[in-house]
């Protein structure tokens, strides 16, 4: 074998068990030694670490009981080989898996290790994967079949009682754990049912509700796009007025700057002015001192009488012109003094206005920014109240989102139930369509080919189920429960017919168990009780003596007898002086049970019965 060979079994503390070592060899394997000396410890070792519960053992009930004496924890490590081309993940765990499980004493859970033998790296310290080693290498460990405990052996060879057999043969078939794994997947289907409809029922209310809070959402971001634009515009527009600001200041400034250069001017005017008025008070006095020094020739003269009167005159007509020019002097200096006034008046009326006007302005442009910085103090105050519904808008949002991906799941989850529902609805369809369809996929497809094909012995007969009528449709539930692997079957008389079979079936996705049989019509009366009883054999109309004689072989349909009330049951399978009647293997009820044991006494055992469709 290249995988699922046990190499090695090492215990360290285990049981009486120190530290030994056992190295096994793929096929046959015998441990010997005296009683005692610890040969099943090493199979509950290789259980344990297998992921075997401690009560599959029968050597302790807690997994610490299994811990040597005096010791606080314990190891148990196996090597599997793992190669070949079913290897399981070869690229993950190598060519050798180390499983290792370490017990302690303190009540802890036991921890599991999975390593690569080849590299030694930690792979995995998961119990699942444990168990997904073992399933992909077909190791089952609660298996009686696989792995045999000495007091399950003792047990298995002390006891006659047919339905521990059976209990037995269900358990090593794992047909009981199918049964179980079929009545959870019921419940589950059904639990899931039962989920849709609730959650049908308020889905309406949910969309309704998820409509609302993405109306509301949008209105949201519209209020938030709303509120950025008016922020936006509000900067735009204080910028604006700051720039429209800017420029009545510059054209301030430049007015302000032309009347400085007038007043440049002007003062350069009268600077030119007050040196011409200086200039003319200069010649001024300089003609007054002419005049006065002329007085001065004049007084000496008046004395002298001799002097000629034409001299007199032409000095009277100089006095005169200098008298004249005099006037004209300072009435221009009258002129220009009246003018250098008239500008002080306009420089000073000018510069009024200027400070005026700034002042004006200034006031002005102070009034408009207070009262934009008003509304945009506003507008923040009004921003920062949708900000606040924003995030309250936003964590309810957050949280209807939460609930959303919840029912989400949860509709997801009901949509993949629908789906196989629906799945299983269109399978009804079909087979109502055609009734062999109800014996599986490609049954329909199969029974033309077998009609075409040729055959070595007898053609195929099948399904079996076809070739078999129910007299009274109440014991529909119980009979198809005790012949429910057997109703889609085909009958065969060779290996060869049955390889031939086995290609047809694969190439029509059929997967219908096939059966060699021996077509020979042998005598069953003498094998069936009293014709008091109903057994299934009698409730049965069997079109073919080959599959009656089949089922008679399988399911011992002579043999098992039908009674409306446990009641009686009870009565009959204890009517032989406390044991069955003769040729009666068991007793079913109308209502799903199997009545009597073996052992005597009452025993009611509820059946399984497979769901029957409407």
């Amino acid at each position: 074998p290249e995988f699922g060979v046990v190499e090695s079994i090492e215990l360290v503390d285990f049981m009486c068990h120190e530290k030994t070592v056992v190295n096994l060899t793929p096929r046959l394997n015998f441990i010997t030694g005296q009683n005692g000396s610890g040969k099943s410890a090493i199979l509950t070792a290789l259980m344990v670490a297998l992921g075997g519960k401690v009560s599959v053992t029968n050597r302790a009930t807690s997994l610490k009981d299994l811990i040597r004496g005096g010791k606080s924890t314990a190891i148990v490590r196996i090597r599997l080989r793992n190669r070949g081309s079913e290897a399981y993940c070869p690229e993950t765990y190598g060519q050798t898996i180390v499983i290792e499980r370490q017990l302690s004493s303190s009540g802890s859970a036991s921890s599991y290790k999975i390593t690569n033998g080849d590299t030694r790296a930690v792979v995995s310290r998961k119990k699942e994967d444990v168990v997904n080693i073992t399933d992909h290498m077909g190791i089952q460990v609660d298996n009686p079949i696989n792995m045999l405990s000495q007091d399950a052996a003792r047990e298995f060879l002390a006891t006659t009682n047919p339905g521990s057999m059976y209990m037995f043969f269900l358990k090593g078939t794992q047909l009981f754990q199918l049964s179980e794994d079929l009545e959870s997947v019921r419940l589950a289907i059904a639990r899931a049912e039962s989920s849709i409809e609730r959650k049908k029922e308020v889905l309406p209310e949910m969309r309704a509700e998820k409509k609302r809070w993405e109306q509301h959402y949008e209105d949201m971001r519209q209020a938030r796009d709303l509120s950025a634009r008016l922020n936006s515009l509000g900067q735009q527009m204080a910028w604006a007025l700051v720039e429209e600001a800017e420029a009545d200041v510059g054209q301030v400034d430049e007015e302000i700057e032309l009347h400085a250069k007038k007043v440049a001017l002007v003062d350069e005017k009268i600077e030119s002015e007050n040196a011409a008025i200086e200039e003319i008070e200069q010649e001024v006095r300089r003609i007054h001192e002419q005049v006065e020094n002329q007085l001065a020739q004049v007084t000496p003269l008046q004395d002298e009488r001799s002097a000629p009167a034409s001299t007199v005159e032409e000095i009277k007509s100089q006095l005169r012109v200098y008298k004249q020019t005099e006037i004209e002097i300072n009435a221009e200096a009258r002129r220009i003094r009246e003018r250098i006034d008239s500008l002080n008046k306009e420089i000073d009326a000018e510069r009024a206005r200027l400070q005026e006007t700034d002042q004006a302005g200034k006031e002005r442009h102070r009034s408009t920014i207070a009262s934009l910085e008003e509304t945009i103090k506003d507008e923040e105050a009004r921003i920062a109240q949708l900000q606040s519904e924003q995030q309250e808008y936003e964590q309810r949002s957050r949280s209807l989102s939460d609930n959303k991906s919840g029912y989400i799941r949860a509709v997801d989850k009901a949509k993949t139930i629908v789906s196989r529902t629906r799945s299983n609805l269109d399978d009804l369809k079909r087979q109502t369509a055609n009734r062999l369809n109800a014996f599986g996929r490609g049954i329909p497809e199969a029974l033309a080919l077998i009609k075409k094909a040729k055959w070595r012995g007898m053609q195929p007969i099948g399904p079996i189920g076809d070739c078999i009528k129910l007299r009274d449709r109440r014991w529909a539930p119980v009979i198809e429960t005790t012949l429910d692997k057997s109703l889609n079957a085909f009958l065969v008389d060779s290996h060869a017919d049955r390889v031939a079979l086995d290609g047809i079936f694969r190439r029509v996705g059929c997967q219908s168990r096939i059966i060699i049989c021996n077509p020979e019509l042998f005598d069953y009366s003498a094998g069936e009780p009293s014709a008091d009883y109903l057994t299934i054999l009698r409730a049965l109309d069997i079109s073919n003596e080959v599959v009656k004689r089949q089922l008679i072989n399988l399911n011992r349909i002579e043999q098992v007898i039908l009674v409306e009330q446990r009641a009686l049951g009870d009565r009959i399978m204890s009517s032989n002086n406390g044991s069955f009647p003769r040729n009666v293997v068991a007793c079913l009820s109308i209502d799903g049970y199997s009545v009597g044991s073996r052992s005597g006494g009452l025993s009611t055992q509820a059946m399984n019965l497979v769901r029957q469709s409407s």
